[in-house]
């Protein structure tokens, strides 16, 4: 009963992942797209499966942990210990989901890594151009006296008007 639980608890983890992958892989096309509407709601929604993924996270330990009882490992043994000991007595299931999940989070950590260095990339361009229009912005054209246009730094003025 305990090997049916895990492999249950296993199958709805795999799913919480597999929803989170999807996610991040949308969300490297919407920062791509610079859809930055989009990119509020993906946000949403990553929270939402986070989420559901840490309050699975209990029941998944406890499932393990019973497993782990009943095979007669230490207290406290992982996922891959577990699967271990079972694929040693004839039990696949197990192993194979582990693996799977094992596969899945490495592909939403590379994607992840991509959306980092997407974000850090998007951020840098826009700085340079933010200080680009600054500088612009901050120059005026002046008819000089010799009568050319000059460039000198505007500053702020305040006027007292009873000077």
């Amino acid at each position: 009963m305990e090997k049916k639980t895990l492999t249950t608890q296993l199958l709805v983890q795999l799913g919480l992942l597999k929803e989170l992958l999807i996610l991040t892989e949308q969300e490297t096309s919407e920062l791509s797209d610079i859809h930055l509407d989009a990119m509020t709601e993906i946000n949403t929604r990553k929270a939402d499966v986070a989420a559901r993924i840490e309050a699975h996270a209990d029941p998944l330990r406890s499932a393990i942990a019973a497993v782990a009882a009943r095979e007669g490992l230490p207290a406290g043994s992982s996922l891959g210990e577990v699967a271990d000991s079972l694929t040693r007595k004839g039990n696949k299931e197990v192993s194979r989901l582990y693996e799977e999940l094992h596969q899945v989070a490495q592909r939403i950590r590379q994607v992840l890594e991509i959306n980092r260095e997407v974000a850090e990339r998007f951020t840098a361009s826009v700085s340079s151009s933010l200080e680009l229009l600054t500088r612009l912005v901050n120059q005026s054209s002046i008819y000089g006296s010799g009568g050319g246009y000059q460039q000198r730094p505007a500053g702020s003025v305040m006027i007292n008007r009873e000077a």
